[in-house]
């Protein structure tokens, strides 16, 4: 008995130093470290075809900035397998996020131009003058507002009809689902309530042309059932779009990145180009400008184009989208 735990003690003993002698060389002390910087890059690269993940993912931004921080740290400590690993990740994670990124897009032969905004205007927000003089400064054509509580619909209706007299308010019991469009260009507009989700849909006349738009809000997937209605009410979006003929603005507040699957393949379902053309993050406003995200959209058809898209500091917790659109000639 002595004799076997004496031949138990001695080559847990020996492994142990092998084990000491592995990691003592350079060499192998990188490829651990490799292998550990490797793992959770995999979660990141991979779809996102879970809650967890959607939630990890919708940082890549900031978690590709800190694996290209650790690859200058490799370099000035001369760990150069460390640094191409580091810095191959970094890559892969920047065409992640800038893949959905699509070229300027113009028309040849552009009829009228559209100043679109898109506002998330955070229910509790108190700051209703500040808020409607900035608007007032800026000039939208076309406004579509979200989280319109019973003060907010008030508010706007009482302030804004007299420079946008076509509007249509949708109040909802819960202040944060509370929807809005205001527009100098006369609108049809009706209520859409998907699985208790207000939305606004309906079409801007321009003159001899109408221009399709649907105002969202999907749910914050802060729990997995709100995730899958976010899904949900993204997939009810694309049958929308697909059922109406003509072109199509579609705004709101998304709740999920560009590069998240869902989003993309709502932008390939429905032949729609997202008008951001750079990181342009809009939540939340409380965080330094590379700790934000991309939430807040404008798409739009083949038929319009997109001169300029910008994020715009308001009031709210999210930053506000603004652009200029170029409606194709009839």
């Amino acid at each position: 008995m002595h004799s076997l735990k004496l031949k138990i003690l001695l080559k847990v003993g020996i492994e142990l130093i092998r084990i000491w002698c592995f990691f003592r060389q350079k060499k192998n002390k990188e490829r651990v470290l490799a292998a550990i910087l490797l793992l959770p890059a995999f979660f990141l690269l991979i779809p996102t075809f879970t809650y967890s993940l959607t939630i990890i993912q919708s940082f890549i931004f900031q978690i590709a900035l800190v694996y290209g921080v650790l690859s200058i740290y490799w370099v000035i400590r001369k760990h150069y397998r460390l640094t191409a690993v580091n810095f191959t990740i970094y890559l892969l994670l920047l065409i992640k996020v800038n893949a959905p990124m699509e070229d300027t897009y113009f028309l040849q032969n552009g009829g009228e131009s559209l100043k679109v905004l898109q506002f998330n205007v955070l229910a509790h927000n108190n700051q209703y003058s500040a808020t409607l003089n900035k608007i007032q400064q800026l000039s939208p054509d076309f406004i579509s507002f979200q989280e319109v509580s019973a003060e907010w619909a008030e508010v706007l209706e009482t302030d804004l009809t007299r420079d946008y007299p076509f509007y249509k308010i949708v109040r909802h019991p819960n202040d944060h689902q509370g929807i809005a469009v205001f527009s100098k260009y006369p609108i049809e507009a009706k209520a859409e309530l998907w699985n208790g989700t207000a939305n606004i849909a309906g079409h801007i006349q321009m003159g001899d042309q109408a221009v399709n738009f649907l105002s969202l809000h999907t749910r914050s997937p802060t729990t997995r059932i709100r995730w899958n209605e976010r899904n949900e009410h993204i997939e009810r979006a694309e049958e929308h779009v697909n059922a109406n003929e003509g072109e199509f603005l579609v705004l709101g507040d998304f709740n999920t990145v560009p590069w998240d699957s869902r989003l993309r393949n709502f932008k390939n379902a429905t032949s729609l180009k997202d008008s951001r053309k750079k990181w342009t993050p809009t939540y939340p406003t409380w965080n330094p400008l590379l700790a934000q995200i991309p939430i807040d959209y404008i798409f739009h058809s083949n038929g319009i184009g997109c001169r300029s898209l910008d994020s715009v500091r308001i009031t709210s917790d999210h930053m506000a989208v603004m652009g200029t659109f170029q409606i194709a000639a009839m």
